[in-house]
């Protein structure tokens, strides 16, 4: 299948499929080096903060409702402690790192982006750490967290082995990431926004999940849908189909959230709860 990078380069990507465990991902990626150039736009809005369009403002509503949930998540699979040690890798802008500041732990936030770093100083005088500093801390964390940070990482089991690393022995690490059989990743085919080439080299579903799990000796402990995913995702997507369809998008996505109601394993996105074994 080819898919188009509708919102910065216009390029087309193939997606491919293992022939021996039918895992999913984005054929002749750009380099580690070059993938910069594929962030770099107002339009890429997990990195900014404008609210310019109504998808623009949809997304910022979703983050607010979405970043109390988060931490209902973390609290709960930490024994619901009042102080802890969480490393967020991916803190993009710094909105759930500033929340969980809130809530009186200890954070340590992680971000490729320079532009990020600098508007979450800027915003919540919070310093996040470039990469490197993954491979060099000697911290332990009572949760790690990725919300859509797995999809992009180049050598993922390298990241999922130092995470685990990082964890305390009753730790947890928590993954979210996009569902391609979720039922609006099937409507839309090719034009599915969360499949979001080149800057998505991994499409996983359910099962993947759960192999990353055994091949890491962790299990997964809980798993969780993420509605309002289904919803931005779907509405984007028409855009990229049809040049709007807003109503028609928010039909798609209530429809899809529908049908994952008695099976978390067909949500737009899925958030999995890992502990050690």
């Amino acid at each position: 299948m080819e898919v188009k990078d509708h919102s910065i380069s216009q390029e087309t990507f193939p997606l491919w499929k293992c022939s021996d465990c039918d895992f999913c991902f984005t054929q002749h990626p750009p380099t580690e080096e070059e993938c910069g150039q594929y962030y770099e736009s107002e339009d890429y809005i997990s990195h900014s903060d404008t609210k310019e369009s109504l998808t623009d403002r949809m997304y910022h509503l979703a983050r607010n409702y979405m970043l109390r949930r988060k931490w209902k998540l973390v609290k709960r699979y930490t024994n619901n402690r009042r102080q802890g040690q969480l490393l967020d890798y991916g803190s993009g802008t710094g909105y759930f790192l500033d929340y969980a500041i809130q809530q009186g732990w200890d954070v340590e936030g992680i971000e490729v982006s320079e532009s990020a770093r600098k508007f979450c100083k800027d915003q919540f005088d919070i310093d996040a750490s470039p990469a490197e500093f993954l491979f060099s801390t000697k911290k332990k964390y009572d949760a790690i967290t990725l919300w859509h940070v797995l999809e992009h990482l180049y050598d993922f089991h390298r990241y999922i082995d130092r995470f685990k690393t990082l964890l305390k022995s009753e730790g947890t690490l928590i993954i979210a990431v996009p569902n391609y059989q979720s039922l609006d990743a099937q409507s839309y085919g090719p034009h599915w926004a969360a499949y979001d080439v080149p800057r998505h080299l991994w499409h996983f579903k359910p099962k993947d999940l759960k192999r990353l799990a055994v091949k890491h000796q962790m299990k997964i402990v809980g798993k969780y849908g993420m509605p309002l995913d289904a919803l931005y995702v779907s509405i984007l997507s028409e855009k990229y189909r049809k040049g709007g369809g807003l109503i028609s998008g928010g039909i798609k996505g209530l429809m899809s959230n529908l049908k994952a109601i008695t099976n978390k394993d067909k949500y737009s996105s899925v958030i999995y709860i890992l502990k050690k074994t």
